[in-house]
Protein backbone atom coordinates (compact mmCIF):
# COMPACT_ATOMS: atom_id res chain seq x y z
CA UNK A 1 0.00 0.00 0.00
CA UNK A 2 1.09 3.57 -0.65
CA UNK A 3 0.35 6.62 1.42
CA UNK A 4 -2.37 8.63 -0.39
CA UNK A 5 -2.04 12.35 -0.98
CA UNK A 6 -3.08 14.45 1.99
CA UNK A 7 -6.08 15.96 0.20
CA UNK A 8 -7.29 12.47 -0.65
CA UNK A 9 -7.99 11.60 3.00
CA UNK A 10 -10.23 14.56 3.73
CA UNK A 11 -13.44 13.35 5.37
CA UNK A 12 -11.90 10.16 6.75
CA UNK A 13 -11.64 9.35 10.47
CA UNK A 14 -8.42 8.95 12.47
CA UNK A 15 -8.74 7.62 16.02
CA UNK A 16 -12.30 8.94 16.22
CA UNK A 17 -11.42 12.40 14.83
CA UNK A 18 -12.77 13.48 11.45
CA UNK A 19 -10.21 14.91 9.03
CA UNK A 20 -11.92 18.02 7.71
CA UNK A 21 -10.52 20.54 5.23
CA UNK A 22 -6.79 20.32 4.49
CA UNK A 23 -5.30 23.55 5.88
CA UNK A 24 -1.63 23.03 5.02
CA UNK A 25 0.78 20.28 4.01
CA UNK A 26 4.56 20.08 4.28
CA UNK A 27 6.15 16.74 3.41
CA UNK A 28 5.19 14.12 5.96
CA UNK A 29 3.03 16.57 8.00
CA UNK A 30 -0.40 18.05 7.29
CA UNK A 31 -2.95 20.15 9.18
CA UNK A 32 -6.70 19.49 8.97
CA UNK A 33 -9.66 21.24 10.47
CA UNK A 34 -11.60 19.01 12.86
CA UNK A 35 -13.90 18.94 15.86
CA UNK A 36 -12.53 17.78 19.21
CA UNK A 37 -14.14 15.37 21.67
CA UNK A 38 -15.72 18.40 23.36
CA UNK A 39 -17.39 19.27 20.03
CA UNK A 40 -15.32 22.46 19.83
CA UNK A 41 -13.41 23.44 16.64
CA UNK A 42 -9.79 22.31 16.60
CA UNK A 43 -6.84 21.69 14.29
CA UNK A 44 -5.35 18.24 13.73
CA UNK A 45 -1.64 18.04 12.93
CA UNK A 46 -1.02 14.64 11.33
CA UNK A 47 2.44 13.02 10.89
CA UNK A 48 3.24 10.12 8.62
CA UNK A 49 5.14 7.57 10.74
CA UNK A 50 8.13 6.13 8.89
CA UNK A 51 9.10 3.45 11.41
CA UNK A 52 9.61 6.18 14.01
CA UNK A 53 6.14 6.35 15.52
CA UNK A 54 7.41 6.23 19.10
CA UNK A 55 10.04 8.92 18.48
CA UNK A 56 7.44 11.27 16.93
CA UNK A 57 5.05 10.72 19.86
CA UNK A 58 7.86 11.38 22.38
CA UNK A 59 8.82 14.59 20.58
CA UNK A 60 5.20 15.81 20.61
CA UNK A 61 4.84 14.93 24.30
CA UNK A 62 7.92 17.04 25.10
CA UNK A 63 6.49 19.92 23.06
CA UNK A 64 3.13 19.72 24.84
CA UNK A 65 4.85 20.09 28.22
CA UNK A 66 6.23 23.53 27.30
CA UNK A 67 3.65 26.04 28.48
CA UNK A 68 3.72 29.67 27.35
CA UNK A 69 1.02 32.17 26.24
CA UNK A 70 2.90 32.60 22.96
CA UNK A 71 2.91 28.86 22.04
CA UNK A 72 0.08 27.10 20.22
CA UNK A 73 -1.64 24.75 22.66
CA UNK A 74 -1.49 20.97 22.04
CA UNK A 75 -4.56 19.40 23.64
CA UNK A 76 -4.02 15.72 22.88
CA UNK A 77 -1.50 13.39 21.25
CA UNK A 78 -2.36 10.03 19.75
CA UNK A 79 -1.81 7.55 16.92
CA UNK A 80 -3.88 5.50 14.52
CA UNK A 81 -3.95 3.79 11.15
CA UNK A 82 -5.45 4.99 7.91
CA UNK A 83 -5.42 2.80 4.81
CA UNK A 84 -2.80 0.56 6.45
CA UNK A 85 -0.52 3.53 7.14
CA UNK A 86 0.59 4.46 10.67
CA UNK A 87 -0.12 8.07 11.57
CA UNK A 88 0.65 10.15 14.67
CA UNK A 89 -1.41 13.23 15.45
CA UNK A 90 -1.52 16.27 17.73
CA UNK A 91 -4.91 17.84 18.45
CA UNK A 92 -4.39 21.62 18.73
CA UNK A 93 -6.45 24.72 19.43
CA UNK A 94 -7.93 26.51 16.38
CA UNK A 95 -6.49 29.75 14.98
CA UNK A 96 -7.89 32.67 13.01
CA UNK A 97 -5.16 33.36 10.44
CA UNK A 98 -1.40 33.28 9.88
CA UNK A 99 1.09 36.10 9.56
CA UNK A 100 1.85 34.89 6.02
CA UNK A 101 -1.73 35.70 5.02
CA UNK A 102 -1.38 39.24 6.36
CA UNK A 103 1.97 39.84 4.65
CA UNK A 104 0.50 38.88 1.30
CA UNK A 105 -1.54 42.10 1.53
CA UNK A 106 0.90 44.47 3.24
CA UNK A 107 3.93 44.66 5.57
CA UNK A 108 3.42 45.37 9.26
CA UNK A 109 3.88 48.79 10.85
CA UNK A 110 6.74 49.21 13.37
CA UNK A 111 4.27 49.04 16.28
CA UNK A 112 2.69 45.85 14.95
CA UNK A 113 6.12 44.34 14.32
CA UNK A 114 7.23 45.09 17.85
CA UNK A 115 4.11 43.41 19.25
CA UNK A 116 4.80 40.28 17.18
CA UNK A 117 8.48 40.32 18.13
CA UNK A 118 7.78 40.59 21.86
CA UNK A 119 5.45 37.59 21.76
CA UNK A 120 7.69 35.38 19.61
CA UNK A 121 10.94 36.21 21.42
CA UNK A 122 9.38 35.44 24.80
CA UNK A 123 8.01 32.13 23.52
CA UNK A 124 11.33 31.11 21.96
CA UNK A 125 13.20 31.94 25.17
CA UNK A 126 10.91 29.50 26.99
CA UNK A 127 11.46 26.85 24.30
CA UNK A 128 15.25 27.26 24.51
CA UNK A 129 15.15 27.11 28.33
CA UNK A 130 13.37 23.75 28.03
CA UNK A 131 16.25 22.41 25.92
CA UNK A 132 14.20 22.44 22.71
CA UNK A 133 14.57 24.03 19.29
CA UNK A 134 11.73 25.35 17.12
CA UNK A 135 13.28 25.17 13.66
CA UNK A 136 10.23 26.55 11.80
CA UNK A 137 10.12 30.24 12.74
CA UNK A 138 8.49 31.74 9.66
CA UNK A 139 5.41 33.75 8.79
CA UNK A 140 3.27 30.65 8.13
CA UNK A 141 3.99 29.40 11.66
CA UNK A 142 2.91 32.62 13.40
CA UNK A 143 -0.76 32.21 14.29
CA UNK A 144 -3.44 34.63 15.40
CA UNK A 145 -5.52 33.04 18.17
CA UNK A 146 -8.10 35.54 19.36
CA UNK A 147 -6.15 38.51 20.71
CA UNK A 148 -2.92 36.51 21.04
CA UNK A 149 0.01 35.98 18.70
CA UNK A 150 1.36 32.43 18.93
CA UNK A 151 3.99 30.16 17.43
CA UNK A 152 3.10 26.70 16.24
CA UNK A 153 4.45 24.12 18.68
CA UNK A 154 4.04 20.78 16.88
CA UNK A 155 7.53 21.14 15.38
CA UNK A 156 9.56 21.49 18.62
CA UNK A 157 12.51 19.10 18.80
CA UNK A 158 15.54 18.41 20.97
CA UNK A 159 18.07 21.23 20.79
CA UNK A 160 21.67 20.41 19.90
CA UNK A 161 23.32 23.83 20.00
CA UNK A 162 21.06 25.42 17.37
CA UNK A 163 19.51 28.84 17.83
CA UNK A 164 16.23 30.21 16.49
CA UNK A 165 17.65 33.76 16.59
CA UNK A 166 18.64 33.94 12.85
CA UNK A 167 15.18 32.78 11.76
CA UNK A 168 13.49 35.29 14.09
CA UNK A 169 15.70 38.11 12.75
CA UNK A 170 14.78 37.18 9.16
CA UNK A 171 11.08 37.09 10.09
CA UNK A 172 11.25 40.57 11.67
CA UNK A 173 12.85 41.97 8.50
CA UNK A 174 10.26 40.23 6.32
CA UNK A 175 7.37 41.54 8.46
CA UNK A 176 8.62 45.16 8.27
CA UNK A 177 9.54 45.27 4.59
CA UNK A 178 7.67 42.44 2.88
CA UNK A 179 11.03 41.31 1.43
CA UNK A 180 13.17 38.25 2.03
CA UNK A 181 16.18 38.75 4.32
CA UNK A 182 19.49 37.89 2.65
CA UNK A 183 22.35 39.42 4.66
CA UNK A 184 23.13 41.48 7.76
CA UNK A 185 23.57 44.54 5.57
CA UNK A 186 19.84 44.46 4.73
CA UNK A 187 19.07 45.66 8.25
CA UNK A 188 20.99 48.96 7.97
CA UNK A 189 18.02 51.05 6.86
CA UNK A 190 15.43 49.64 9.30
CA UNK A 191 14.06 51.99 11.98
CA UNK A 192 15.17 51.67 15.59
CA UNK A 193 15.28 49.31 17.36
CA UNK A 194 14.87 46.85 14.49
CA UNK A 195 18.18 47.60 12.71
CA UNK A 196 20.11 46.61 15.82
CA UNK A 197 17.66 43.85 16.72
CA UNK A 198 17.99 42.09 13.35
CA UNK A 199 21.79 42.40 13.45
CA UNK A 200 21.82 40.92 16.96
CA UNK A 201 19.92 37.91 15.65
CA UNK A 202 21.73 37.50 12.34
CA UNK A 203 25.37 38.28 13.22
CA UNK A 204 28.19 35.89 13.98
CA UNK A 205 27.30 35.97 17.70
CA UNK A 206 23.55 35.72 17.15
CA UNK A 207 21.45 34.62 20.11
CA UNK A 208 18.03 35.15 21.63
CA UNK A 209 19.75 36.69 24.66
CA UNK A 210 21.40 39.34 22.44
CA UNK A 211 18.04 40.17 20.87
CA UNK A 212 16.47 40.47 24.32
CA UNK A 213 19.16 42.95 25.41
CA UNK A 214 18.37 45.14 22.40
CA UNK A 215 14.61 44.96 22.95
CA UNK A 216 15.00 45.84 26.64
CA UNK A 217 17.42 48.72 26.09
CA UNK A 218 16.56 52.37 26.96
CA UNK A 219 14.29 54.18 24.55
CA UNK A 220 16.12 56.07 21.79
CA UNK A 221 14.67 57.34 18.53
CA UNK A 222 16.69 56.69 15.38
CA UNK A 223 16.25 59.78 13.24
CA UNK A 224 18.76 58.68 10.63
CA UNK A 225 17.24 55.36 9.60
CA UNK A 226 14.71 55.03 6.82
CA UNK A 227 11.46 53.63 8.14
CA UNK A 228 9.33 51.45 5.84
CA UNK A 229 6.29 53.32 4.57
CA UNK A 230 3.45 52.76 7.04
CA UNK A 231 0.49 50.90 5.61
CA UNK A 232 -2.89 52.56 5.39
CA UNK A 233 -5.40 51.70 8.13
CA UNK A 234 -7.06 48.36 7.47
CA UNK A 235 -10.15 46.66 8.72
CA UNK A 236 -10.14 44.06 11.46
CA UNK A 237 -10.32 41.32 8.81
CA UNK A 238 -6.98 42.37 7.38
CA UNK A 239 -5.32 43.24 10.68
CA UNK A 240 -2.03 41.47 11.49
CA UNK A 241 -2.21 37.86 12.57
CA UNK A 242 -5.30 37.92 14.79
CA UNK A 243 -8.97 38.48 14.24
CA UNK A 244 -9.08 41.23 16.86
CA UNK A 245 -5.92 43.12 16.03
CA UNK A 246 -7.85 46.30 15.36
CA UNK A 247 -8.24 46.64 19.11
CA UNK A 248 -4.49 46.33 19.61
CA UNK A 249 -3.73 48.99 17.01
CA UNK A 250 -5.64 51.53 19.10
CA UNK A 251 -3.38 50.90 22.10
CA UNK A 252 -0.71 53.50 23.01
CA UNK A 253 2.46 53.19 20.99
CA UNK A 254 5.32 51.38 22.67
CA UNK A 255 8.48 53.43 23.12
CA UNK A 256 11.18 52.29 20.73
CA UNK A 257 14.46 51.15 22.37
CA UNK A 258 17.90 50.98 20.81
CA UNK A 259 21.07 48.98 21.20
CA UNK A 260 22.77 48.71 24.63
CA UNK A 261 25.96 49.88 22.95
CA UNK A 262 24.47 53.39 22.85
CA UNK A 263 25.05 53.57 26.60
CA UNK A 264 28.74 54.01 25.95
CA UNK A 265 27.93 57.37 24.29
CA UNK A 266 26.85 58.72 27.68
CA UNK A 267 30.48 58.42 28.74
CA UNK A 268 30.27 56.48 31.94
CA UNK A 269 34.08 56.59 31.99
CA UNK A 270 35.70 59.25 34.18
CA UNK A 271 36.10 62.56 32.38
CA UNK A 272 38.80 64.15 34.45
CA UNK A 273 41.82 62.28 33.14
CA UNK A 274 41.82 63.88 29.63
CA UNK A 275 41.43 67.36 31.20
CA UNK A 276 44.35 66.76 33.56
CA UNK A 277 46.51 65.57 30.65
CA UNK A 278 45.66 68.65 28.57
CA UNK A 279 46.38 70.99 31.50
CA UNK A 280 49.75 69.31 32.05
CA UNK A 281 50.63 69.68 28.36
CA UNK A 282 49.69 73.37 28.39
CA UNK A 283 51.83 74.09 31.48
CA UNK A 284 54.77 72.18 29.99
CA UNK A 285 54.43 74.10 26.73
CA UNK A 286 54.42 77.47 28.51
CA UNK A 287 57.48 76.50 30.56
CA UNK A 288 59.40 75.40 27.47
CA UNK A 289 58.50 78.58 25.55
CA UNK A 290 59.67 80.75 28.46
CA UNK A 291 62.90 78.76 28.73
CA UNK A 292 63.54 79.08 24.97
CA UNK A 293 63.08 82.84 25.02
CA UNK A 294 65.28 83.27 28.10
CA UNK A 295 68.22 81.32 26.66
CA UNK A 296 68.03 81.72 22.87
CA UNK A 297 66.59 85.07 21.90
CA UNK A 298 69.30 87.82 21.55
CA UNK A 299 68.61 91.22 23.09
CA UNK A 300 67.26 93.91 20.79
CA UNK A 301 66.77 91.44 17.95
CA UNK A 302 64.01 92.15 15.43
CA UNK A 303 61.74 89.15 14.81
CA UNK A 304 61.84 87.69 11.30
CA UNK A 305 59.57 85.26 9.45
CA UNK A 306 59.39 81.86 11.15
CA UNK A 307 60.65 83.12 14.55
CA UNK A 308 58.55 82.68 17.66
CA UNK A 309 56.41 85.69 18.72
CA UNK A 310 56.51 87.19 22.17
CA UNK A 311 55.14 85.18 25.10
CA UNK A 312 52.15 87.52 25.29
CA UNK A 313 51.14 86.78 21.70
CA UNK A 314 51.76 83.02 21.98
CA UNK A 315 49.48 82.71 24.98
CA UNK A 316 46.56 84.36 23.18
CA UNK A 317 43.72 82.08 22.00
CA UNK A 318 43.42 81.20 18.33
CA UNK A 319 41.30 83.57 16.17
CA UNK A 320 37.58 83.01 16.36
CA UNK A 321 37.48 82.00 12.70
CA UNK A 322 39.86 79.08 13.13
CA UNK A 323 38.26 75.76 12.10
CA UNK A 324 39.26 72.16 11.48
CA UNK A 325 38.03 71.75 7.97
CA UNK A 326 41.09 69.66 7.19
CA UNK A 327 40.31 67.00 9.77
CA UNK A 328 38.43 63.80 8.79
CA UNK A 329 35.58 64.71 11.10
CA UNK A 330 35.30 68.12 9.48
CA UNK A 331 35.19 66.60 5.97
CA UNK A 332 32.51 64.13 6.96
CA UNK A 333 30.41 66.77 8.69
CA UNK A 334 30.70 69.22 5.80
CA UNK A 335 29.84 66.59 3.18
CA UNK A 336 26.90 65.00 4.96
CA UNK A 337 25.31 67.95 6.70
CA UNK A 338 26.33 66.91 10.22
CA UNK A 339 26.52 69.50 13.03
CA UNK A 340 29.37 71.98 12.78
CA UNK A 341 32.74 70.78 14.02
CA UNK A 342 33.67 72.11 17.45
CA UNK A 343 36.25 74.91 17.29
CA UNK A 344 39.61 74.32 18.99
CA UNK A 345 40.15 75.72 22.45
CA UNK A 346 43.12 77.97 23.31
CA UNK A 347 44.89 75.05 24.95
CA UNK A 348 44.95 73.04 21.69
CA UNK A 349 45.53 75.92 19.23
CA UNK A 350 48.43 76.01 16.76
CA UNK A 351 51.86 76.57 18.37
CA UNK A 352 54.70 78.67 16.90
CA UNK A 353 56.94 76.72 14.53
CA UNK A 354 60.19 76.84 16.61
CA UNK A 355 58.46 75.48 19.74
CA UNK A 356 58.82 71.79 18.80
CA UNK A 357 58.99 70.49 22.35
CA UNK A 358 55.40 71.57 23.21
CA UNK A 359 54.12 69.90 20.02
CA UNK A 360 55.79 66.64 20.99
CA UNK A 361 54.29 66.90 24.45
CA UNK A 362 50.83 67.41 22.91
CA UNK A 363 51.32 64.28 20.82
CA UNK A 364 52.36 62.32 23.87
CA UNK A 365 49.21 63.45 25.70
CA UNK A 366 46.99 62.49 22.74
CA UNK A 367 48.34 58.94 22.80
CA UNK A 368 46.84 58.47 26.21
CA UNK A 369 43.36 59.44 24.94
CA UNK A 370 42.52 58.10 21.45
CA UNK A 371 38.87 58.06 20.35
CA UNK A 372 37.39 55.83 17.67
CA UNK A 373 33.93 55.76 16.10
CA UNK A 374 32.68 52.15 16.03
CA UNK A 375 29.96 50.92 13.65
CA UNK A 376 30.30 47.11 13.82
CA UNK A 377 31.99 44.45 15.96
CA UNK A 378 33.19 41.07 14.63
CA UNK A 379 34.99 38.08 16.09
CA UNK A 380 36.70 37.32 12.76
CA UNK A 381 39.03 39.76 11.05
CA UNK A 382 38.08 38.70 7.50
CA UNK A 383 34.42 39.44 8.20
CA UNK A 384 35.34 42.86 9.59
CA UNK A 385 37.52 43.61 6.53
CA UNK A 386 34.67 42.60 4.21
CA UNK A 387 32.21 44.93 5.94
CA UNK A 388 34.75 47.77 5.94
CA UNK A 389 35.21 47.35 2.17
CA UNK A 390 31.45 47.43 1.58
CA UNK A 391 31.07 50.57 3.69
CA UNK A 392 34.02 52.23 1.94
CA UNK A 393 32.24 51.82 -1.39
CA UNK A 394 29.05 53.34 0.01
CA UNK A 395 30.49 55.94 2.42
CA UNK A 396 34.01 56.81 1.21
CA UNK A 397 34.10 60.08 3.20
CA UNK A 398 33.73 58.15 6.46
CA UNK A 399 37.00 56.24 5.84
CA UNK A 400 35.83 52.83 7.16
CA UNK A 401 38.67 50.63 8.46
CA UNK A 402 39.32 47.72 10.83
CA UNK A 403 40.70 48.40 14.32
CA UNK A 404 41.55 45.93 17.11
CA UNK A 405 42.27 47.40 20.56
CA UNK A 406 44.07 44.21 21.64
CA UNK A 407 45.59 42.94 18.39
CA UNK A 408 43.07 40.07 18.27
CA UNK A 409 39.28 39.59 18.56
CA UNK A 410 37.13 41.59 18.78
CA UNK A 411 37.74 43.36 15.45
CA UNK A 412 35.96 46.72 15.19
CA UNK A 413 34.84 48.40 11.97
CA UNK A 414 35.63 52.05 12.73
CA UNK A 415 35.01 55.26 10.81
CA UNK A 416 38.32 57.06 10.41
CA UNK A 417 41.40 56.52 12.55
CA UNK A 418 42.18 57.71 16.06
CA UNK A 419 40.98 61.22 16.92
CA UNK A 420 40.11 63.39 19.87
CA UNK A 421 36.75 63.41 21.60
CA UNK A 422 35.28 66.38 19.72
CA UNK A 423 36.22 64.93 16.35
CA UNK A 424 34.88 61.50 17.30
CA UNK A 425 31.45 62.74 18.33
CA UNK A 426 31.23 65.01 15.27
CA UNK A 427 32.04 62.06 13.03
CA UNK A 428 29.59 59.80 14.86
CA UNK A 429 26.77 62.34 14.35
CA UNK A 430 27.71 62.80 10.70
CA UNK A 431 27.73 59.05 10.15
CA UNK A 432 24.27 58.62 11.64
CA UNK A 433 22.94 61.51 9.56
CA UNK A 434 24.38 59.84 6.45
CA UNK A 435 22.40 56.65 7.11
CA UNK A 436 24.74 54.56 9.23
CA UNK A 437 23.14 52.48 12.03
CA UNK A 438 21.75 54.45 14.96
CA UNK A 439 23.88 52.44 17.41
CA UNK A 440 27.14 53.71 15.91
CA UNK A 441 29.08 55.00 18.92
CA UNK A 442 32.26 56.81 19.96
CA UNK A 443 34.60 55.30 22.55
CA UNK A 444 37.83 56.31 24.22
CA UNK A 445 40.53 53.63 23.82
CA UNK A 446 43.20 54.86 26.26
CA UNK A 447 46.79 53.70 25.82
Amino acid sequence: MYMPLWNEIEGQTLDGLTLGKLLRSEGRTAWFSTVGPDREPAVLSVFEALNDEEAVEARLQAAARVQHPGLHVIRKIGAGRLEDESLVYALMEPFDQTLAEVLRDRPLTPDETREVTESLLSALETVEAAGLYHGHVDASGVLGVGDNIKLRSDCLAQRHGQSDAPALAALIYNALTGRRFSSERDALQLPAPFATLVRAGAGSNASLAAMRRVLSAPTVTNAGATSPSPAAPVSAAAAPVTGRSAQRSAAPKTAVPSSPRRREDTEARPRKRPSVAIAAVVLMAIALVVFWYATKRPAGHTPITGEAPSPASSSQPAPAGTSRAATPAGDAAATMGAPQTVKPSPATGTRPAPAKAPAESTSAGAERSVWHVVAYTYTREDAAQHMAAELAAQYPKLEPQVFSPTGHAPFLVTLGGGMNRQEAFARRDAARAAGMPSDTYAQNFRK
